[in-house]
C-alpha cells in the first residue's frame, strides 16, 4: 500500500452561519419594504439582512453599498424591481441576484433555514409580530408574515401571535425573546469584530407610524448591530403612541441599567421627527437631556451599573456604532490530521438544528494561513469551496455533525497551482535549479548576515562573466563569431576554483574576515586548505585539509614542495564548494537573498528562485527571477546585482510580466542601492497596473555593508 505523507496534526476552526441576503426594493416602495420584511422574518438570520433602495436607473447609493459590505450578505434578492434594474444593482454590489420567489431555491441565499429550526423556545412562550394591517414601524420593529407564512409558523416550534395593541410591540423589543425578528437571530452572531468601539449607549429611534425613510434607516442600522460583542438596546418607537403606554418607562429603565462604561445612557434619533417632539418623548421615557461628551468602550474591572435618572442626547450619528468589520458564525474547534493527499475532518456543529435546511460553513486558522485567496487554491481544499475573506467557505446542509474530505495544500502546492493558472507550462530556469538545490539544503537566512555576500563574491572563481567580457572584446576586433554565451558557459567552468586567505576577502570588514570564512565552512559552502608552491612545475595548488599529508608534495607532478606560510605560521586558504562557486558566478545568490529577506519578514512564504514560463500561444519562454507566495500575496519580479541595470525599458517589461502572472506585488530588487528615480518610475507603473510595488536593496539585503 502506498504510504501517504503525514504532515502532522493541526488545529483550525469551523464557523456555521446563515447565508444572508440583501433585499433590493424600488426607491420609496413601502410595499416592497414590507414584503422584504415578511421574507426576512421566515429566515434564520433575517434580523441581520439589509434592505436597500435602488434608484430608477438601477444604481445604488454609496451608503447602501457600505451597509451590504458590512452585513456579509452573499446574495441579492429582487423584491419589486425590473430584471434590468436588479441586474445592474446586483452587479454594483458584486453579488448574484435571484427573484424573491426563488430566494429559498436558487443561488447562495438558499443556504439558510426556517428560524424555528434554530430557536430554543420555552413552553408557553409566544413571539410578537406586527398586527394585521399594522403600521410600517410595527413590521420593522417586530417582523411580519403573509397569511401562508403565518399559518406555517403557527404549526412550527416557534409560536407567534399578533398583538392587540401597539404597546405590546414596544415592550416586546425590550425583551430579548419578545419579537419574531429577534428569534431569527438565535444561534447567529460573530466570532470576531474589528474596530468594535466597546459598549455603546442605547439607541432609541423615533418615527411617525409609516415614515419610510426612518423605518428603513433603523432597519439597516439594527441589521449591522453586533449580536455577540455589544448588548446595547436598539428599539424603534412611534412618536405619538409612547405617552399612552403605561409603565413603559419603568421597563425601559430596567434595560438601561447597564455597567457605566459609556455616556450618555441613550441616544434619541429621528430623521422625520422634530427636535422638540424628540425632547417630549425623552420626558415621557424619564430621560434627562445632557451635554456630556459621547463616550464608548470597555472598562476593567466592570463598573457598577448606571442608575436612574438616565441621560440622553439627540440625533448623534449612531451608524458609527455598527460600521464594523466582522466575521459571522458560531465556532467549533477542529483538529485535523494533515496528509499530503487529503484529510478527513469530523466535528460537531456549533449550531444545533431541529429541522432541514442549509447553512454556510467556513474553515479558518493556521492550516490555511498564508494561502493566496485565489479560487483555484480554494478548489484545491475542496472541489466546491470558495474564499470568504480569509476563510474557506462551503455551502452545505444544516446538520448537527459534519464530515468532509479536505486537502490542506502546502504553500509550495498553492504556488504551483497559481503558476499553472496563468501559464501553459513552466520549469525552473538554470538559475532556478541551482537556487532550488540550495533552498532544499540550506538556511537562506544566513545570507543576510554581515559580510556573507561579500565573502562569496570575493571567493568566486571568474568564469563565464569574465570570459564573456574578454570574448566581447575580441568580437569588437572582428576576431571571432557571436556564439558568446554558450561558449562562456561551456568553457568558463574549466578555470581552477579561486582560493584566498581570509585576510584577502575584500569588502568584508577586516575584523570579521576570519569569522565569515569559518561561517562559510560551517555551512558546507566552503572548505579550508593549504597552498602548495611547486618548485619543479611552478604551479600553485589548493590542498584541502583532509588531504594534507605530513610532507608537502605537488598534486600535479608529485615533486616535493612546501606549504605557504607567513612569518609565524602556515597560511590557511578558503575555497568555495563547486556548486556554491557556480551559483555565485551565475548570479543566483541575489535571488536567494531577496527570498531570505521576504521570508524573514513573513515566514508563511514559498518562492521559486527563477523559472522559465511558457504562456498560452507562445513557443518561446520568458524568464522570471523570482515568483512565489508571501503572506497570502502572489509576488513576482526582477533582481539585479547592480541597480544601474534597471532601465526604463527593463522596468516596463518586468512589470508587464508581473501583470501577466496576475501578481499582487511586483518585486524590484538589487544588491546595491536602488536610486529614488528608479523607485518612483516603477511605483507609477505599478499604480497604473493596479499592483503593489516592493523594493529591496542594500538596506534590506546588506544593511551592514560599507
Amino acid at each position: 500500500m502506498e504510504q501517504m505523507e503525514y504532515r502532522g496534526q493541526m488545529a483550525m476552526q469551523a464557523a456555521v452561519l446563515p447565508a444572508r441576503a440583501v433585499y433590493l426594493i424600488r426607491e420609496g416602495s413601502s410595499e416592497g419594504f414590507r414584503r422584504a420584511i415578511q421574507e426576512a422574518s421566515t429566515r434564520w438570520g433575517g434580523l441581520t439582512e439589509p434592505i436597500i433602495e435602488v434608484l430608477s436607473d438601477g444604481s445604488v447609493q454609496p451608503g447602501y453599498c457600505q451597509v451590504v459590505e458590512l452585513s456579509g450578505a452573499v446574495g441579492a434578492v429582487n423584491v419589486d424591481l425590473s430584471d434590468e434594474q436588479a441586474k445592474r444593482a446586483a452587479a454594483q454590489l458584486d453579488l448574484d441576484c435571484v427573484s424573491l420567489a426563488r430566494v429559498d431555491r436558487d443561488g447562495a441565499t438558499r443556504f439558510t433555514c426556517h428560524p424555528s429550526h434554530t430557536v430554543r423556545s420555552q413552553p408557553g412562550w409566544t413571539h410578537v409580530l406586527a398586527r394585521e394591517g399594522g403600521s410600517l414601524w410595527e413590521a420593522v420593529a417586530a417582523g411580519d408574515l403573509n397569511d401562508d407564512a403565518f399559518t406555517e409558523m403557527q404549526r412550527s416550534s416557534l409560536p407567534v401571535r399578533r398583538p392587540r395593541s401597539s404597546d405590546e410591540i414596544g415592550r416586546a423589543q425590550l425583551d430579548i425573546v419578545g419579537t419574531l425578528l429577534q428569534q431569527t437571530a438565535a444561534q447567529a452572531g460573530e466570532y470576531q469584530v474589528r474596530g468594535v468601539p466597546g459598549q455603546t449607549p442605547a439607541v432609541i429611534w423615533v418615527t411617525t407610524p409609516d415614515d419610510f425613510d426612518d423605518c428603513l434607516a433603523f432597519w439597516n442600522v439594527r441589521a449591522l448591530r453586533p449580536l455577540t460583542f455589544n448588548h446595547a438596546p436598539m428599539i424603534l418607537l412611534p412618536v405619538d403612541d409612547v405617552q399612552h403606554w403605561i409603565g413603559f418607562e419603568v421597563q425601559l429603565a430596567r434595560v438601561l441599567a447597564r455597567p457605566a462604561e459609556f455616556s450618555p445612557d441613550a441616544i434619541l434619533v429621528s430623521g422625520g421627527v422634530e427636535r422638540d417632539r424628540l425632547e417630549g418623548v425623552a420626558r415621557v421615557l424619564g430621560l434627562e437631556p445632557t451635554e456630556d461628551q459621547l463616550k464608548v468602550g470597555h472598562r476593567w474591572p466592570t463598573p457598577e451599573q448606571r442608575q436612574a435618572p438616565f441621560t440622553c442626547r439627540f440625533n448623534l450619528e449612531v451608524r458609527q456604532f455598527v460600521a464594523l468589520e466582522r466575521e459571522h458564525g458560531q465556532v467549533s474547534p477542529v483538529d485535523i490530521h494533515v496528509f499530503a493527499t487529503g484529510s478527513k475532518v469530523r466535528f460537531p456543529s456549533p449550531v444545533t438544528f431541529d429541522g432541514a435546511g442549509g447553512a454556510l460553513l467556513r474553515f479558518f486558522g493556521r492550516p490555511l494561513d498564508g494561502l493566496p485567496r485565489r479560487s483555484s487554491v480554494a478548489t484545491l481544499v475542496h472541489q466546491h469551496a470558495t474564499w470568504s475573506r480569509d476563510s474557506i467557505q462551503l455551502k452545505t446542509l444544516a446538520q448537527n455533525s459534519y464530515q468532509f474530505d479536505l486537502l490542506v495544500p502546502s504553500l509550495d502546492q498553492a504556488r504551483e497551482q497559481v503558476l499553472d493558472d496563468v501559464t501553459d507550462r513552466h520549469r525552473p530556469s538554470d538559475k532556478g535549479r541551482m537556487g532550488i538545490a540550495l533552498q532544499e539544503t540550506s538556511d537562506l537566512s544566513v545570507l543576510l548576515e554581515p559580510g556573507m555576500f561579500e565573502a562569496l563574491v570575493a571567493l568566486m572563481t571568474p568564469r563565464s562573466k569574465t570570459l564573456t567580457k574578454e570574448l566581447k572584446a575580441l568580437v569588437a576586433q572582428g576576431s571571432i563569431d557571436d556564439s558568446l554565451a554558450e561558449l562562456a558557459v561551456r568553457w568558463g567552468s574549466r578555470t581552477e576554483r579561486r582560493y584566498l586567505p581570509a585576510q584577502q576577502l575584500e569588502n568584508v570588514p577586516r575584523p570579521m574576515r576570519a569569522v565569515v570564512a569559518e561561517r562559510l565552512c560551517a555551512l558546507g559552502w566552503a572548505e579550508r586548505g593549504l597552498k602548495v608552491v611547486c618548485p619543479r612545475c611552478g604551479l600553485d595548488n589548493f590542498v584541502p585539509m583532509n588531504d594534507v599529508g605530513s610532507a608537502a608534495s605537488c598534486p600535479g607532478c608529485s615533486a616535493s614542495a612546501t606549504y605557504t606560510a607567513d612569518p609565524s605560521t602556515l597560511s590557511i586558504f578558503y575555497r568555495l564548494d563547486s556548486l556554491i562557486d557556480r551559483a555565485v558566478d551565475q548570479g543566483v545568490f541575489p535571488h536567494l537573498m531577496v527570498i531570505a529577506a521576504l521570508t524573514k519578514a513573513e515566514p508563511l512564504s514559498s518562492f521559486l528562485p527563477g523559472a522559465d514560463l511558457y504562456f498560452p500561444g507562445q513557443s518561446k519562454s520568458v524568464e522570471v527571477d523570482v515568483f512565489g507566495i508571501c503572506g497570502g500575496k502572489v509576488m513576482a519580479g526582477e533582481i539585479k546585482t547592480s541597480a544601474s541595470e534597471f532601465t526604463e525599458e527593463q522596468i516596463r517589461r518586468d512589470i508587464d510580466l508581473s501583470v501577466r502572472l496576475c501578481a499582487d506585488v511586483h518585486i524590484l530588487a538589487a544588491v546595491d542601492r536602488v536610486p529614488e528615480l528608479t523607485r518612483e518610475f516603477a511605483k507609477s507603473l505599478c499604480e497604473t497596473a493596479g499592483i503593489e510595488l516592493r523594493v529591496l536593496d542594500r538596506q534590506d539585503l546588506r544593511p551592514d555593508a560599507a
